[in-house]
């Protein structure tokens, strides 16, 4: 589907688009009519819409995850843009769209980035009893994560984003180990294939496979926990080691670095430190990326939360795409 993205829309131009819906609701003008407002997106970002003069039928007619074709134009407000529609249908198998061409997904396929995480740990980890568990996991879970998202809006928020987040990890734990030897390679590799392996019961997928809430469990357990006690219970079935174990589990616990933000100890081997740190500067990697791809080179971004609320510059020397991990 070729068509102008959200990102290169322009102030005042036409706007006769193929977009997502990510929400609508009913809103009332000061002179009592109702309009619908919309959060319309596509691969390359969100955008705010307003159908002024919806039909009494047209009020109901439109849900998240519709795709829709507008006719609207593109004006500024509040020094953003946003759309004037004048007219809005669903889309028609005619059409040629479908929930692939707006479902935000990892540049690389789920098989291959499983297969990656697989490829570092067959290849590097010499430790039998992690290995052994590791793999165990990641068989028996393959199915998720496939295409499991790593959070509902935060960072790596698409179809494969928990194994693309993942592999960030790995690759930076691994760089880690080249750079200060006396770290335990094995420790780090699994640490970081399993770090958030809990995430896959935290949270419920809508249809499009993203993901629409956090599960009970979820917000009672945490992620941090609930991966702890998968690991912790796989170790036992398999006879892994008592000391690889319990520093495999304290790991996980403690890759939020502190109780605030999630973790149940601080970090308190090396391998715990480093893990914590390569999954905060992977994490803020992407959300720096993903709002600098949304903006022109020599122009800022919008405020973001990641980074204090302040406004990232996308340098014309700085390459941006979707051709990165």
């Amino acid at each position: 589907m070729e068509q102008v993205k959200i990102n290169e829309l322009i102030a005042g131009g036409p706007a006769n688009l193929f977009l997502m819906i990510e929400s609508v609701s009913v809103k009332q003008k000061k002179s009592g009519d109702k309009y619908l407002n919309f959060v319309l997106k596509d691969r390359s970002g969100k955008i705010s819409a307003n159908y002024w003069a919806p039909s009494r039928a047209e009020l109901g007619a439109f849900s998240a995850n519709d795709i829709v074709y507008v006719e609207s134009e593109t004006e500024s407000y509040a020094e953003k843009l946003q759309l004037n529609i004048k007219k809005i249908r669903k889309t028609q198998e005619s059409d040629g769209v479908g929930l692939a061409d707006f479902i935000k997904s990892s540049p690389k396929s789920g098989e291959a980035m499983y297969r990656e995480v697989l490829a570092y740990i067959e290849k590097y980890v010499e430790n039998e009893d992690l290995k052994k568990l590791t793999l165990a996991i990641y068989e028996d879970h393959k199915e998720q994560l496939l295409t499991w998202p790593a959070a509902i809006s935060f960072h790596h928020a698409e179809l494969g984003g928990l194994l693309r987040h993942t592999i960030g990890v790995m690759r930076g734990c691994f760089y880690m180990y080249q750079a200060y030897r006396f770290l335990n390679k094995d420790l780090l590799l699994c640490g970081a294939a399993l770090h958030d392996i809990g995430k896959l019961s935290e949270y419920v997928a809508n249809d499009t496979g993203l993901l629409k809430e956090m599960t009970v469990d979820g917000a009672l357990v945490s992620h941090i926990i609930r991966g702890a006690m998968l690991v912790e219970d796989y170790g036992k079935r398999l006879g892994t080691d008592s000391e690889a174990l319990v520093l495999l589990t304290h790991m996980i616990l403690s890759h939020h670095g502190k109780p605030e933000f999630g973790s149940s100890v601080t970090p308190r081997i090396p391998e715990a430190f480093i893990l914590h740190e390569m999954d905060d500067i992977d994490a803020k990697i992407y959300e720096m990326e993903d709002a600098l791809a949304k903006v022109k080179e020599g122009t800022l971004t919008d405020r973001q939360r990641a980074f204090d609320d302040a406004r990232l510059y996308r340098s014309p020397m700085l390459t941006v795409g979707e051709d990165f991990i």
